[in-house]
């Protein structure tokens, strides 16, 4: 298994450089929205200008390190039928996105990390202060991000067995995520229920929760909690995925590729 993720893993690497291009286009629009929010909370509250910079500085990189994009790929391969291709396989599917996923958030932050580190030699706003703990728990808060959304993305994915637009579908629970998740806006400037909202739903942990983390705006029962709560989404994702491929290989009839 391990030699199957290399050859996957070299596969993806040597797709991506052959994609340069769009992946750079791609990288610049991911960072557009979260900075010109930045600058809209900045003017609004103009005294408490470090907190957005580091705040959304954070959502840049969080957001990268966690993203999902398999439902686009998911609902056009199975709309076309060219997804037939990846069930004859030995390997089961979702290795490939796994591999393609690892090879991006890999890129992206070798990107971003020496980025950011240039630019706390000149801001001081960006500078870190955390203990080795509280780093540790940040990437645990932040592969469980990563997790979460990659789960959600491939899982709304396979809905296309039955759905012949689910973007349509992912695209609204992007909306409630743009708000739950913390990227439009710190959780705790949100109303009191949203904030109650985001606790219970999954979004908040795949973007807010890290970067409460290393913001400290979380205790220690507030953050146990959220990793437990974090946890029970995983698992009910992958036992909602796993019940929607075998019902979905039996509803399968594409042909083509």
């Amino acid at each position: 298994m391990i030699r199957k993720y290399i050859a996957l893993l070299r596969m993806k690497y040597v797709e991506m450089l052959a994609y340069r291009l769009a992946t750079i286009v791609w990288m610049t629009g991911a960072i557009v929205q979260p900075l010109i929010t930045m600058a809209v909370w900045m003017n609004i509250d103009p005294s408490q200008s470090d907190a957005f910079l580091f705040y959304f500085m954070a959502v840049i990189f969080v957001e990268r390190m966690t993203s999902a994009w398999d439902v686009w790929e998911l609902d056009r391969e199975i709309r076309e039928g060219t997804f037939s291709n990846y069930i004859l396989r030995p390997l089961h599917p979702i290795h490939w996105a796994v591999a393609e996923n690892i090879v991006y958030k890999v890129l992206f932050l070798v990107i971003l990390a020496p980025v950011w580190a240039v630019a706390a030699l000149f801001v001081p706003a960006l500078r870190f202060d955390m203990t080795g703990g509280q780093t540790l728990l940040f990437l645990m808060a932040l592969l469980l991000g990563a997790a979460l959304r990659f789960l959600l993305s491939y899982t709304c994915g396979l809905l296309g067995f039955w759905i012949t637009k689910v973007t349509a579908v992912y695209s609204l629970l992007e909306v409630i995520s743009l708000f739950l998740s913390g990227r439009i806006a710190p959780l705790s400037l949100l109303p009191p229920v949203l904030q109650q909202w985001s606790v219970f739903l999954p979004f908040r942990y795949m973007v807010g929760f890290p970067i409460d983390i290393i913001t400290g705006a979380v205790n220690r029962k507030e953050m146990m909690t959220g990793f437990l709560l974090a946890a029970i989404w995983v698992m009910l994702f992958i036992i909602v995925l796993r019940w929607l491929w075998k019902a979905g290989l039996k509803k399968n009839q594409a042909v083509g590729g």
